[in-house]
């Protein structure tokens, strides 16, 4: 016979609510009596009955995370991240990945959480309008990741695309180099850029701010552009400029590890030393910027806590039940640190 919360709770020594509340992460319960019933409920193998639990509640307890590239290290980690927020709280969380471009992909994520597929989304949303958004969630809570409109009517977290970016040039300029190129951004004056909220531009916009603080003017020749923010494309573009002896660098900053990694690959291939002839630092903290060779210098963003204030703010809109977005929406933007590491460290 299965095991009822009557039962955990019996043995727990505490009411049925109690393990209720801790099983669903209720900050109304006590830590320490929290996990004891937690450790009661999995000696004796007690599972929710999510089909029962859905029909009382209207919920599934479960959430999704829909973003671009699974199988880039940045997004790995945040949703590893999201997973464990998620059960922190006591429900389950799954991944969905959308094709860059695609937006059929971006809708049909939405559609399945106006179907009640999930009770909300932690999306990223760079294909659709606010209004899209609106119409497909179907009033289900969404919270977007780096939202490309400006204080949109959604909640939103951020990565620290500006402030990021002009420390990583900063940091460049500050160990001597004198030409400091960027990998992976669309060129566009400072005014057209402060203009957009795309996370390439908005990183660009810190970028401006460095050159103009070490009395530089940041032009196209500084910048090398991708097709996308991976690691072959940053290596074939890397290669292809050295190979045509147009590759003025002594620094570089990468929009993301995952270019520098390729980066790191070319100037490697090519007999160019880092950091002595080039100072290479990448953005986000990738756990593998640790193991590279070598090691990667990079702003290191905090991907925990991008994941848990994720997960935080979309549990809290689905237990407020309210339909529609926030009236209020939250905009947090997460912290960093300039992680110095053997790819740009001078000082040996």
């Amino acid at each position: 016979m299965a095991v009822t919360m009557r039962d955990v709770a019996k043995a727990a020594g505490v009411s049925p609510a109690s393990v209720s509340f801790a099983l669903r992460g209720d900050p109304r319960i006590k830590q320490e009596t929290a996990r004891h019933i937690i450790d009661v409920a999995n000696r004796m193998n007690y599972s929710v009955n999510i089909t029962a639990k859905s029909l009382r509640s209207g919920r599934t307890g479960v959430i999704e995370a829909a973003v671009f590239q699974l199988d880039r290290p940045f997004y790995a980690q945040l949703l590893a991240g999201v997973s464990n927020a998620a059960f922190d709280r006591g429900i389950q969380a799954v991944a969905q990945q959308i094709s860059t471009g695609k937006v059929g992909h971006e809708k049909s994520i939405l559609e399945k959480v106006a179907n009640k597929f999930c009770d909300g989304v932690i999306l990223s949303a760079g294909g659709l309008s606010d209004a899209e958004i609106i119409e497909l969630s179907g009033g289900k809570p969404v919270v977007l990741l780096d939202d490309q409109s400006y204080q949109g009517p959604f909640d939103s977290v951020f990565t620290p695309c500006e402030n990021g970016a002009e420390a990583a040039v900063t940091h460049l300029f500050e160990i001597g180099c004198e030409r400091v190129g960027l990998i992976g951004t669309d060129f566009m004056p400072a005014d057209q850029a402060c203009r957009s909220m795309h996370v390439g531009d908005r990183r660009l916009i810190g970028c401006h701010r460095a050159f103009e603080r070490h009395e530089r003017t940041l032009t196209k020749a500084d910048t090398i552009q991708l097709f996308d923010w991976g690691t072959d494309d940053a290596y074939r573009a890397v290669s292809r400029r050295i190979e045509e002896g147009d590759f003025p660098f002594d620094g570089l900053f990468c929009m993301t590890d995952a270019i520098a990694f390729g980066t790191l690959r070319a100037l490697r291939e090519h007999g160019i030393g880092v950091p002595d002839d080039v100072a290479v630092i990448g953005f986000d903290g990738v756990r593998e910027g640790s193991y590279s060779a070598p090691t990667l210098s990079t702003i290191a963003v905090d991907i925990d806590k991008l994941a848990r204030e994720a997960v935080d703010i979309l549990c809290e809109r689905i237990e407020e039940g309210r339909y529609g977005a926030p009236a209020m929406p939250k905009h947090v933007t997460v912290g960093y640190e300039v992680l110095v590491r053997e790819s740009s460290n001078r000082t040996r």
